[in-house]
């Protein structure tokens, strides 16, 4: 590739840099907060490995991954279900390897990371879909909680329970990865899984005893464009949003415990549980339970109550918990992202939390289940889209695998190729899934459309279009002799951050700025955008 570096000259003498090799205890006290959504994350705030997986790990309860076993039995058969679900337990524990290996290495989040790929602005739609997405799944497992409580109380409006469900789960989702969430699910997760054992043998006992195994699936044989298990195993694809997740956690991970994290926390040790095991158990409750239904997000939680009753009841109000930990949290420091990158104001993380929590009552009342199947298309469209620009520059790009591309914000414009790559993939894979007419061989996998478009295009720009990076006369990092433990003063925010995030501000007489000021001083210009 023509790589071409446009050196932005001066005769000034950089102002010297105030450094620190401690932490900055102001950094300290308003990140234990904001878990460092706007800066990477120094070495010196990575925290122990069980209590990031125990943070992470808050994804095994979640009821989507139990329906979503239901649902691609339900249409493809019950063994080409469970053939797709070993495929993306494979294809996620290797995925889940690189992703994490990245953020335990740079300490970057998904929108920093794919500042390289996308631009500093075009980075931001990064944050935006995650926020949009996890939105959406606490909207969904907030309904799902609601359902069941309502069946209990059948005079109640359901929208009583909305309220009281998001009002109860706000203050829960206050804490972060610094703090308690590892504590709060670690706790609950024994719960989780004894109380699943309990439903699985609740209903052997009280239910006749079904054939579904066999079961072979509503969508006939000579409408199947593919093969069932190629058709469920791009159904999963519909759920990428684990990897730029993986990314956002594994940033918190120390280097000493990236080979555990690789296997454990984010690879197979994870998601053989997380696909596999709830996915056969939603099989087989609602395959049993509810024969003659096709499967859908209430009946999953009709067979768990119509098994144990109140045990199933209390089943789900400790999965939901769970599960909406994580969902407030990336919803909430992804909007925090956006919001700092953009206007340069920082708000502490609760404002968001709270704002999340009044958007989920709201979109709950549009009663989510009735889109639910288009959403998950078109997230999974732009999720794929997304990780395949992200793994092909992972594979093409070796100098950016070790510590991470580069993300500071003054030495990168603000739109790339990648960025239209992404869109265009995004675009005709939607195109594949909405428009009638198109040839049934790609309407039926818009995900593998999308992510084959994004890989090609990606690698073909990173081949022939010149990379166009910016970089100041003086780098802080060849200031220090260790830009990974150094601290240098922000003039803008007088904050200290590592001297691996900070750079050379040229429009102010180079004094040094953290990447998050940089950031919003930038946006907040007229600078020219692109390159």
């Amino acid at each position: 590739m023509n790589e071409k570096v446009t050196q932005v000259l001066t005769n000034s003498e950089p102002p010297t840099l105030k450094t620190r090799d401690t932490d900055d205890p102001a950094v300290v006290r308003e990140q234990m907060a904001n878990d460092y959504s706007n800066h990477m994350v120094p070495v010196t705030a990575r925290i122990g490995k069980w209590q990031l997986t125990m943070s992470f790990w808050s994804l095994l309860s979640a009821t989507i991954w139990v329906f979503y076993g239901a649902l691609v039995a339900g249409l493809y058969g019950t063994i080409n279900g469970i053939i797709a679900i070993i495929l993306s337990v494979i294809t996620y524990s290797i995925m889940g390897a690189v992703f994490s290996t990245w953020g335990i290495r740079s300490g970057l989040n998904s929108t920093l990371l794919t500042r390289r790929m996308f631009g500093t602005v075009g980075a931001f739609l990064t944050a935006l879909l995650i926020t949009a997405n996890t939105t959406y799944y606490a909207v969904f497992e907030s309904s799902v909680l609601a359902v069941a409580f309502h069946e209990y109380t059948q005079t109640w409006d359901i929208r009583i329970w909305y309220a009281i469900v998001v009002a109860a789960m706000i203050p829960l989702m206050l804490g972060g990865v610094q703090t308690w969430m590892g504590k709060l699910n670690g706790f609950l997760l024994p719960f989780y899984g004894v109380g699943m054992i309990i439903i699985l043998l609740m209903t052997v006992m009280r239910f006749p005893s079904v054939d579904w195994l066999s079961f072979e699936g509503i969508v006939p044989m000579d409408s199947r464009a593919y093969p069932g298990w190629i058709l469920g195993f791009v159904l999963y694809m519909g759920v990428w949003l684990l990897l730029p997740t993986t990314q956002d956690f594994a940033r918190f991970g120390r280097v000493e415990d990236k080979k555990f994290h690789s296997t454990v926390t984010f690879g197979p040790v994870f998601y053989v549980p997380l696909f596999l095991l709830n996915g056969v158990a939603g099989m087989y409750l609602v395959s049993t339970i509810l024969p003659d239904e096709p499967a859908s997000e209430t009946g999953v939680v009709l067979a768990i109550l119509s098994a144990s009753g109140i045990i199933g009841l209390i089943l789900i109000a400790i999965s939901q918990t769970r599960i909406n930990s994580l969902n407030f949290y990336q919803a909430s420091t992804n909007l925090d992202r956006i919001w700092t990158g953009l206007s340069g104001i920082r708000v502490h993380r609760s404002i968001w939390v709270v704002s999340i929590g009044i958007i989920v009552f709201l979109l709950m009342l549009t009663n989510v289940f009735s889109y639910l199947e288009r959403m998950l298309t078109w997230q999974g469209v732009f999720l794929v889209g997304w990780a395949g620009v992200a793994l092909t520059h992972f594979v093409l790009r070796p100098v950016d695998r070790p510590f991470g591309p580069e993300f500071r914000s003054k030495r990168l414009p603000r739109f790339t190729w990648g960025l239209a790559v992404w869109f265009i993939a995004a675009g005709c894979g939607i195109i594949a899934a909405e428009v009638p007419g198109i040839p049934e061989i790609f309407s039926a996998v818009p995900a593998l459309v999308t992510l084959v478009i994004a890989v090609v295009l990606y690698a073909l720009g990173l081949m022939l279009i010149p990379d166009h990076r910016r970089a100041t006369h003086a780098d802080p990092r060849d200031e220090v002799e260790n830009a990974a433990e150094t601290w240098a003063e922000c003039a803008t925010c007088n904050y200290s951050y590592v001297v691996l995030e900070m750079d050379r501000d040229p429009d102010n007489e180079l004094h040094p700025t953290c990447d998050a000021c940089s950031t919003s001083l930038r946006n907040l210009s007229t600078e020219s955008s692109t390159s």
